[in-house]
């Protein structure tokens, strides 16, 4: 498991874009980090198939700038999944939140694989809102798909 964890101030970027933190599970931009206003947001082709799939197992999760038409398509054997963001309050209110929303993500990779002669490697930004005021942790996310279980334990651990 390939995974890179850095504290980010996404505040500033909220309070330049004219945006407020989520409440809930979010499905952020690729370029949340470096768009200039809420029209550059691009998010993951897969965001598309996943926000299917966390509806119908009942998981609410909204998309950061919904108002955009952009999607990244890759033709790579690597598999994109979309940045997640699980705020402060829905992980206090719903601790097992973190743990589904993986397994939702294990599951979908899992599919993709199935049938697949070569092993794939997933890729995945996930912010998470820590308890310190306005401080977000990002973890990136490089490896297979049973190393995307294992991050459960380590969000709750810098939590």
């Amino acid at each position: 498991m390939d995974y890179k964890i850095e504290e980010i101030n996404l505040l500033a970027k909220f309070e330049e874009l004219e945006l407020t933190l989520p409440t809930e599970l979010a499905f952020f931009p690729e370029n949340i980090e470096s768009a200039k206003q809420k029209e550059e947001f691009v998010f993951t082709d897969s965001m598309l198939d996943l926000s299917k799939i966390f509806k119908i197992d009942n998981i609410d999760v909204s998309v950061l700038g919904v108002d955009t038409e952009l999607y990244r398509s890759r033709k790579s054997a690597d598999i994109y999944l979309p940045a997640i963001f699980f705020s402060l309050s829905l992980i206090t209110e719903n601790p097992s939140i973190i743990s589904v929303s993986l397994s939702v993500l294990s599951n979908y990779i899992y599919d993709l694989c199935k049938g697949s002669l070569r092993k794939k490697t997933a890729k995945v930004d996930l912010y998470i809102e820590t308890r310190e005021k306005g401080k977000i942790k990002k973890i990136s996310y490089n490896g297979n798909v049973e190393g995307i279980k294992d991050l459960d334990r380590i969000i709750k651990a810098m939590r």
